[in-house]
């Protein structure tokens, strides 16, 4: 049996009494080592940097692949935060003691939240999933369990862990970045039937709208980037919508904000070249116009696939960026006493006192005549940052705009960009491809990823005196049941 370790005695010890059996299971606040037998716990294998560099093409090709189609975006979006959430874990880790030391590597930190999850989610608490190198097929290696099981969520369980995160992740963008494409799709509609039809009494109805939404907008990504980098680290949809913590850390990491508006911005102007090209390819080359309709919708998806091989690292890079981002400003906010622990997820609690970074550090106060100037400075920095940001976020609009009217997208064009909501970049005109094409496969990957939920990777609550008080991986359950039933054998 898995040998047992001294923990310190918790604050409130859980109301539960057992006849026989090992200690409780430690409490999700005490910051306990993990007692672990080499027998009875395996912990999950990390890539090392050599493997990840050389699988690093073969990843790319991949996600070049998915931005391609609806369904297959939705697994990019998925893999972008579970990245995301490793970056932001990343950044805590470094910056702390156990970071600083060099007597551990970062996957000994990602295992130890692995089997910290595996323990919270025997006890019934709900749990995020360790943040491994994210993967495209390949889920987590069981050693328990039928062999269908074994197989599926080796091979297949990469695929179900993006797709719900994904999912996830377009519905609660979609909520606050989806009404502004609406209405700047509608204006734009309104706006050319108008001037055809020539209805001058109604000529601002589109114009307004536009604008309207362009108002809608920019307030919205001031707030969007951050919030779906605390729902990528939380793995929680709800955190998506804590508006006054994102807000607060919006406030106090302002400067970092503008850059990161101002990235958003650059990155979508090369995009937007790309999408509007194809309506100048046969005045580049003449030969092009004598392609048949099977041949041009070839090359179109040969010119798109490349495309997205700038526009996939483009969306990853702000991902990225933005993990760090929110990481940085949630840690000095915790440390400087602004934001208490207890606001925090649970997950996030968790890392940061596994990594003793909770605790308050108070700064030395300053003269009040410096104080005075520095709030003067943060104040007028804090409006001309504001600016500068809402000028980055109406110049992104500006070049959908332009990228519309010199070649039109029909809705796909205003409704999904690909830097914010899904990166799908594939604008094949509706004579070539059928809008609908994507429904079959949007539709396989639903009943797809119901199946493999069937097989997922998962851990059911557990008795405390299975798990016998250690932190232990949910494929270990069913060794740790057996060996007890074997033990209660013998000693009858």
């Amino acid at each position: 049996m898995t040998s047992q370790a001294s923990h310190p005695e918790p604050v409130e010890a859980p109301a539960l009494s057992l006849s026989k059996g090992p200690p409780l299971l430690p409490l999700p606040h005490e910051p306990a080592a993990l007692p672990v037998s080499a027998t009875s716990v395996t912990r999950p294998r990390q890539a090392s940097r050599a493997r990840r560099l050389f699988m690093l093409p073969l990843q790319l090709f991949w996600g070049m692949v998915f931005c391609q189609s609806l369904a297959g975006s939705i697994l990019v979006v998925g893999w972008a935060y579970r990245l995301a959430q490793r970056t932001a874990l990343k950044r805590w880790w470094s910056g702390s003691e156990r970071g600083r030391s060099g007597n551990e590597q970062f996957d000994d930190f990602v295992n130890e939240m692995a089997e910290a999850n595996a323990n919270a989610a025997a006890a019934g608490a709900p749990v995020t999933r360790p943040a491994m190198w994210p993967t495209w097929f390949l889920g987590p290696r069981l050693r328990h369990g039928g062999p269908v099981r074994r197989w599926v969520t080796r091979w297949l369980g990469g695929i179900t862990w993006n797709l719900r995160t994904g999912a996830a992740a377009v519905f609660n963008t979609s909520v606050v970045a989806l009404p502004p494409g609406l209405l700047w799709w509608f204006g734009w509609y309104d706006g050319w039937n108008n001037s055809f039809a020539k209805g001058y009494e109604h000529a601002a109805v589109g114009p307004l709208i536009s604008i309207l939404g362009i108002v809608i907008f920019i307030p919205v990504m001031f707030y969007l980037p951050l919030a779906q980098a605390r729902q990528a680290l939380t793995g929680n949809w709800r955190a998506f919508y804590d508006f006054r913590l994102v807000r607060r850390l919006v406030r106090q990491r302002w400067l970092a904000c503008v850059g990161l508006a101002l990235a958003y911005s650059a990155l979508a102007f090369p995009l937007n070249v790309l999408k509007t090209v194809p309506m100048f390819l046969p005045q580049i080359n003449p030969g092009l116009g004598a392609l048949s309709d099977a041949e041009a919708l070839r090359f179109l998806q040969r010119f798109f696939f490349w495309s997205s091989l700038w526009v996939f690292p483009a969306y990853v890079f702000l991902r990225v960026m933005a993990a760090r981002i929110y990481a940085a400003g949630l840690l000095e906010a915790v440390q400087t006493g602004a934001l208490p622990a207890e606001r925090l997820e649970a997950n996030e609690r968790l890392a940061l006192e596994r990594l003793q970074l909770l605790e308050r550090r108070p700064a030395r106060t300053p003269h009040v005549l410096v104080r005075f100037i520095r709030w003067t400075g943060t104040l007028t920095g804090r409006w001309v940052a504001g600016t500068v940001a809402a000028l980055a976020w109406f110049a992104f609009v500006a070049q959908i705009y332009t990228a519309e009217f010199l070649l039109y997208h029909n809705a796909q064009g205003f409704v999904n960009q690909p830097l914010i909501q899904l990166p799908w970049f594939s604008y094949l005109p509706g004579s070539l491809a059928h809008p609908a094409r994507e429904l079959p496969l949007l539709l396989g990957f639903a009943v797809l990823l119901a199946i493999l939920r069937c097989f997922s990777f998962k851990a059911s609550p557990v008795p405390p005196e299975i798990l016998g008080g250690s932190l232990c991986p949910p494929d270990e359950v069913d060794a740790r049941r057996h060996e007890l039933a074997q033990q209660n054998k013998s000693e009858a």
